[in-house]
């Protein structure tokens, strides 16, 4: 007597091929999006993410070590990242306002310390913008020059490129570049005292800011030596932060 043949069990899947199916497709996903991200061209990443940060308002100040900008030093390199500021679109109206009624000082001052921030300068360089058309740019003066010249160290011409930069996108504007010092005395065949050295620092950096496009009948170098500490001349740290270069921006009708 003949087996009637076994009918197949309906119901019956393969469910575990869904499962693994929907691992596949996972990983491939993975693995495109590691591809597309080694492929990102990281300066236009940083541009992106700086225009993002400051369209979302959330930049805050940085307070970076500076171990950084004196490992740069030490190697006489300092490779800092590019950053074109004309990725901000300005659109001058009343008092300077620009992209979503924010003045344009403002978004280049934010733009200014994330960027000196990221790249490990913010102890070095202090950006702030008075809310009331004016935006100070102050830096060390030992950054930029050996102690008694005038010359600008060559390693720092990359932090005056951005800083041209800045003052190149920005409209109906006056810059000033004031040279400070500290009180002890100097008395070199050219610089009899620290008035005429902080005066030859001012000038040496405006001459350097026009060579890199900013127009000469908008800047001025004034050098105050002593005169106008921040800090007391008793302590090594109140002499350093005295030896500065303030880079004052300001709009075109301010009294300054």
């Amino acid at each position: 007597m003949s087996r009637k043949p076994k009918k197949k069990q309906e119901g019956v899947k393969n469910e575990w091929m869904t499962s693994y199916a929907d691992m596949v497709t996972v990983l491939f996903a993975l693995f495109v999006m590691l591809y597309a991200l080694s492929e990102v061209d990281e300066l236009l990443w940083q541009e992106f993410a700086l225009a993002a940060a400051i369209g979302a308002g959330s930049i805050e100040p940085f307070d970076f070590a500076g171990d950084g900008v004196n490992e740069l030093l030490g190697n006489g390199v300092m490779d800092l990242p590019l950053f074109d500021f004309a990725i901000f679109e300005f659109i001058p109206g009343q008092h300077g306002h620009g992209q979503g009624g924010q003045h344009q000082m403002e978004i280049v001052a934010d733009a200014l310390q994330t960027y000196f921030g990221v790249s490990g300068f913010g102890d070095h360089i202090y950006v702030e913008f008075d809310g009331e058309g004016q935006l100070l740019i102050s830096t060390h003066g030992d950054m930029y020059f050996d102690t008694g010249q005038a010359w600008i160290r060559q390693e720092t011409f990359p932090v005056l490129n951005v800083i041209a930069s800045a003052i190149n996108n920005l409209t109906g504007v006056r810059v000033s570049v004031e040279g400070h010092t500290d009180n002890v005395p100097i008395a070199t065949a050219r610089f009899p005292d620290n008035l005429e050295l902080s005066v030859a620092r001012a000038a040496s950096i405006s001459r350097f800011l026009i060579e890199q496009g900013v127009d000469p009948v908008i800047i001025r170098a004034t050098g105050f030596g002593e005169y106008h500490p921040v800090m007391t001349n008793a302590t090594p740290e109140g002499r350093q932060a005295n030896r500065r270069v303030e880079i004052r921006i300001y709009e075109a009708n301010n009294s300054n």
